[in-house]
């Protein structure tokens, strides 16, 4: 009997890690939808709270004639005995939240107008917790798609980035109030009814800011 409830306690175990990590990969597969939109809006996100399970098992073992256990699938020796085993166990897997359950960074990304060519960008970065979060280091793109999308609803060209358009720092630093800054320089042939959408990253959290093209001082 002992055999058995070894045999029986081996395979509801499996079957306990089977669901825990299919639990564990339908979260992964949330985390990684977008956390923005095309026009740099936040977008919801989903946490699979728990999954409540009963398992019902019945296992039918054969013994040989030397009393050891064989697997109901494989084939008894001649003059083996059968007998049968069954078990019910219930609970909750809960899915770790994204960060394993510790605060998650966040960003915010504020810009000014085109003053002579030129237009502030400043990053701030905190967590879910609501604390600031100093020398983080935030990677910035221009976003030429986004910029695109939202040129055209202006009745803009498509958005073609001139030479002199740039960052004037792409990698940035937090410094003690979570803040990092920089400018972007502003191309004097871009076209005034344009939009630069500038997205900041920091591992899997993200956030963009608009910068509008025409001049304002």
């Amino acid at each position: 009997m002992a055999d058995e409830t070894r045999l029986m306690g081996n395979s509801i175990e499996e079957l306990l890690v089977a669901i825990a990590e299919g639990v564990r990969e339908a979260q992964a597969a949330l985390d990684q939808g977008p956390s923005v939109d095309g026009n740099g809006l936040p977008l919801a996100t989903y946490h699979l709270p728990y999954l409540d399970f009963t398992i019902k098992v019945e296992m039918t073992t054969k013994t040989d004639s030397g009393g050891r256990p064989i697997a109901m699938l494989m084939a008894a020796p001649k003059g083996s005995t059968s007998s049968a085993a069954q078990s019910s166990v219930s609970g909750r897997l809960i899915a770790v939240p994204p960060g394993e359950g510790l605060p998650l960074p966040r960003l915010s990304v504020a810009t000014g107008g085109n003053i002579g060519g030129f237009a502030s960008i400043a990053v701030t970065v905190t967590n879910s917790a609501g604390e600031t979060l100093a020398n983080q280091p935030i990677e910035l793109n221009i976003d030429t798609e986004a910029s695109t999308t939202l040129s055209l609803a202006r009745g803009a060209p498509a958005f073609a980035r001139g030479s002199g358009t740039r960052l004037d720092a792409a990698v940035l630093t937090t410094g003690a109030d979570g803040v990092a800054t920089t400018r972007l320089r502003i191309d004097s042939k871009q076209n005034a009814r344009q939009v630069v959408v500038i997205t900041a990253t920091l591992g899997t959290a993200s956030a963009r800011g608009v910068i509008l093209m025409e001049e304002v001082g």
